[in-house]
C-alpha cells in the first residue's frame, strides 16, 4: 500500500521499489511543480520589494517548522543551516566548553553528534558515551510518577592531565547530553529527566555532582516519522533535515535552539549579515541581537527555504483521509 502511494505522489519511477525513506524520502512531483511555479525571489539582504518579500517568506518558512514542532517562537528560534550536521557543528563550535562541563551522548548517535566531542575535549571538558535503561517502577511507586530510566556511563574520556571535580561548586557549569530520535526509539522523557532530576538519572556516575544540564536531540531522520513535541519535551538544541521531510530541497538543514540557551552560546566569526555594523581598521563590530540573525552567516538560502513552504503544505494534506482515498482510487484503477 505504501508503494502505490509513493509511486501516485512522485510521478514516474521506472517501477523502481523505494525503501530508503530513512535515507531521504522521494520529493513529490507535485512539490516541485508548486516550487517553480509563478515565483520571483531575491536577496534578503537587498533593498528592494522582492527583497522584502522574500525576507517575509523567510519568516512564514520559521513560523512553519516552529509550528511542526510545536515549538513556541517566544521560546524557541529557527537557525536555517546548510544541513543537519552543520547545525550540529554549530553547537560544538558555540557551545561554552570549560574543564568543568561534560558531553554526555547515548551510543547509537550519528558520527556528526560524535564530532562534537571533538570541540568539549579540545576545551578540557570530558566526554563519555552512555547507554540508557528504563527501569520498571518499584513496589509502592506511584504508576503515574512517570519513568524511571538509568544512564550507564562507559569510559570517560579526557585530553588533559585534570580529573573530574565532584565539588559541589561546579555544578554551575552547564554540560550537554545528546541522543537520537531515529533506530532505537528514545523515551523522549530522557529531556526532562536529564534536566530536572540529573542527580537521581546518572546516580552511581562522575557526573551525578554536575546539575545543570542542556539537551540536543538529532531529529535530522526521527523528524518525518516522530518529530519531538517541544511544549512537552522541551530540549534546548533539535537537529532538522528538510530531504529527510521533503525528499527537496537538499543541502538546507535547521537548528532549532531555545531562546534562554542560544544567550549562552558563544559565536567567534562574523560575516555581512550577522552584524549590524562593523569598522575595518578599528576593533570594532555590533552584532545582530536576533538570535536567527546573529547565527546564520551570509546570506540565507533563500530559493531552497521558498520550497519547504510548499513541503510543509503537502505533508499537512496527507491525512489518514487523503491517503485511504489515494489507496481506495489505486485499487479501483486496478480492477
Amino acid at each position: 500500500m505504501m508503494i502505490t502511494l509513493v509511486f501516485n505522489e512522485t510521478g514516474p519511477t521506472n517501477c523502481v521499489v523505494y525503501l530508503d525513506h530513512a535515507g531521504s524520502t522521494l520529493y513529490s512531483e507535485l512539490h516541485m511543480e508548486n516550487i517553480f511555479k509563478g515565483n520571483v525571489f531575491g536577496n534578503p539582504h537587498s533593498q528592494s520589494d522582492i527583497s522584502s518579500a522574500t525576507s517575509d517568506l523567510i519568516a512564514d518558512a520559521r513560523h512553519q517548522v516552529l509550528e511542526y514542532f510545536n515549538a513556541s517562537p517566544e521560546d524557541y528560534s529557527c537557525i536555517f543551516t546548510s544541513g543537519a550536521t552543520a547545525a550540529l557543528k554549530l553547537v560544538g563550535e558555540t557551545f561554552p566548553w570549560t574543564q568543568d562541563r561534560n558531553f554526555l551522548y547515548t551510543m547509537e548517535n550519528h558520527n556528526s553528534v560524535l564530532g562534537i566531542r571533538e570541540y568539549a575535549l579540545a576545551q578540557g571538558a570530558s566526554a563519555c558515551a552512555v547507554d540508557t535503561e528504563e527501569v520498571a517502577n518499584q513496589p509502592g511507586q506511584l504508576t503515574n510518577s512517570g519513568p524511571s530510566i538509568k544512564v550507564k556511563h562507559r569510559a570517560v574520556q579526557m585530553r588533559n592531565t585534570c580529573k573530574i571535580q565532584k565539588e559541589e561548586s561546579r555544578g554551575n557549569a552547564y554540560n550537554l547530553f545528546a541522543f537520537p530520535s531515529s533506530g532505537l526509539r528514545f523515551n523522549l522523557d530522557l529531556v526532562k529527566l536529564i534536566k530536572e532530576n540529573p542527580e537521581t538519572m546518572l546516580q552511581g556516575s562522575p557526573f551525578s555532582k554536575s546539575k545543570r544540564w542542556m539537551v540536543l536531540i538529532d531529529a535530522a531522520k526521527g523528524c518525518a516519522t516522530l518529530p519531538p513535541d517541544l511544549l512537552k519535551y522541551p530540549a534546548d538544541f533539535v537537529v532538522v533535515s528538510f530531504y529527510k521531510l521533503f525528499g527537496y530541497p537538499t543541502g538546507l538543514g535547521a537548528l532549532l535552539v531555545r531562546n534562554d540557551a542560544a544567550k549562552l552560546l558563544k559565536k567567534t566569526y562574523f560575516s555581512g549579515g550577522t552584524v549590524a555594523a562593523s569598522i575595518a581598521d578599528i576593533d570594532f563590530v555590533k552584532r545582530r541581537e536576533r538570535v536567527e540573525e546573529f547565527f546564520e552567516d551570509s546570506s540565507a538560502s533563500f530559493l531552497s527555504i521558498a520550497a519547504i513552504r510548499h513541503g510543509f503544505k503537502l505533508l499537512k494534506s496527507l491525512t489518514p483521509s487523503a491517503i485511504w482515498m489515494l489507496i481506495f482510487n489505486s485499487f479501483v484503477a486496478t480492477i
